[in-house]
């Protein structure tokens, strides 16, 4: 009996690889070492394939990033449930989601620094904040500051946050520990939220006294 055996890939031809899994392989190299560190080689030495292949998929290390970036924002974006009909917990629920989105891929907030999150999901969320700040009673300029105010707290918590890692006051000398307002409050979690209360509080202040103007 002859048994025939199926043919193997031709030596030199490169491995076919998805764009699934470059994103994902490129995801895990950007959060442990930056966006800079995502080049073809990397990303080949990460899936088993040559550099070229991984440029055949992508079409050039600029669009890769700005796919995975996209990819990131669209999913995270797609995976929330958005409360209707409350402008507290929508913006609320944006900026929570902002948050764990930051923290969860760095890369993110590595590429936002740079230029604004374009994506159409990001975009639309955008104008929904704004909307629900204008149903709240602000102005259509005190809403956008308004959304500007939140997405400026979120980021710049985050930034901080994983600039100075989440053992900041343990590392630091004990005598400069002691004198820190954060001696007995170093809970990053909580800083998170009393701060993010307080802006919403803010919000909410300007949009009664709009009211009280307006009666």
């Amino acid at each position: 009996m002859v048994t025939h055996t199926p043919p193997s890939a031709r030596a030199g031809r490169p491995q076919a690889v998805s764009t699934a899994a470059i994103h994902a392989a490129a995801a895990r190299i950007a959060d442990d070492s930056g966006l800079e560190a995502v080049s073809f080689r990397a990303l080949g030495d990460a899936l088993g394939v040559s550099a070229m292949s991984i440029h055949r998929a992508t079409g050039g290390i600029d669009a890769l990033r700005h796919a995975l970036i996209a990819e990131l924002v669209e999913d995270a974006i797609g995976d929330t449930e958005w409360p209707e009909g409350d402008w507290l917990a929508f913006v609320t629920t944006f900026a929570y989601g902002l948050h764990d989105l930051l923290m969860r891929h760095p890369l993110v907030l590595e590429a936002h620094r740079k230029a604004a999150l374009d994506t159409p999901g990001a975009n639309d969320v955008a104008h929904r904040v704004v909307d629900a700040l204008r149903t709240a009673g602000l102005s259509p300029e005190e809403a956008a500051y308004g959304y500007a105010a939140v997405h400026d707290f979120v980021t710049g918590h985050v930034a901080i946050r994983l600039g100075r890692g989440e053992l900041e006051l343990l590392m630091i000398d004990p005598k400069q520990r002691e004198v820190s307002v954060f001696a007995e409050h170093h809970d990053s979690d909580r800083r998170f939220a009393a701060g993010l209360r307080m802006v919403l509080d803010g919000i909410l202040a300007a949009a009664d006294r709009n009211t009280r103007a307006g009666q």
